[in-house]
């Protein structure tokens, strides 16, 4: 039996998958907060960096200056160029100076799109098997591209159970997705954007057949955020519970 944390980090992303052979992170913000569920040889199996803006990777400073060993990290294949107010320069340049640290010390670096065939998982480890749903290469690479389009969405099966990460994904992605993937979900969904109106996809939101949702926000913080018409859509296609974080702390799952 492993547990599945959704933590309590504010606006923001981190998930901590206990497993045999080492601790998984999804995302991962103040992580210094945690440090507790993390392993004491200081080993991580492998970090998923759904995208690259400060409330889903600032916790690989935490983990380089505390001298932690990262085996993967798996990131957005997101490509910034000149301009892109979707990811501002300075922010982009710590996440590079981050990844350059931990290749140094022997992390892998992997940056998928979809994988061609979900027949199979893209990774499987002690009874979890990773799925690469999004991005499509085809909108993560478009003229008109934000650093959204290019989230990493992964459904995760887990023993028994299933979660769906999202990240950050924009609705063109998670609505392409709904419409060229079938049980994408059917248990746990954790939520896009924090339950903001852009991410709150209702195709996506309705096909995800969610027992479970899960929203990683804060109220109050930015304005409509979480927004009411998000929260409508996950409250009405959810069958169990929705979590929010702000309200309900971390939640723990097992499987």
């Amino acid at each position: 039996m492993g547990i599945l944390y959704h933590l309590q980090v504010g606006c923001a992303n981190l998930t901590i998958i206990k497993a045999f052979s080492g601790t998984i992170l999804i995302d991962c913000f103040n992580m210094e907060r945690y440090k507790s569920l993390l392993s004491a040889n200081k080993f991580i199996k492998a970090v998923f960096i759904t995208h690259q803006h400060y409330d889903h990777f600032l916790g690989l400073k935490y983990l380089r200056d505390n001298n932690f060993t990262i085996e993967y990290i798996i990131c957005s294949p997101y490509v910034r160029r000149s301009g892109d107010g979707s990811v501002q320069y300075e922010e982009w340049r710590d996440f590079e100076k981050l990844l350059a640290y931990f290749k140094r010390m022997g992390t892998a670096v992997i940056a998928p799109f979809r994988q061609e065939s979900l027949n199979l998982p893209w990774w499987y480890i002690d009874n979890l098997s990773f799925r690469i749903l999004g991005p499509a290469k085809f909108i993560a690479e478009s003229e008109s591209r934000e650093l959204h389009d290019a989230s990493l969405v992964m459904l995760v099966t887990l023993g028994a159970r299933k979660c769906c990460f999202t990240g950050d994904a924009s609705d063109k992605s998670l609505n392409w997705i709904a419409e060229n993937t079938i049980n994408y979900c059917n248990d746990i969904l954790h939520a896009s954007n924090h339950g903001s109106l852009y991410g709150a996809n209702l195709e996506f939101i309705k096909g995800a057949n969610a027992s479970y949702t899960i929203i990683s926000t804060e109220s109050g913080l930015y304005k409509e955020v979480p927004h009411p018409i998000a929260l409508k859509r996950y409250y009405e296609y959810t069958k169990v519970k929705v979590h929010r974080t702000d309200l309900d702390g971390t939640v723990e799952m097992y499987y």
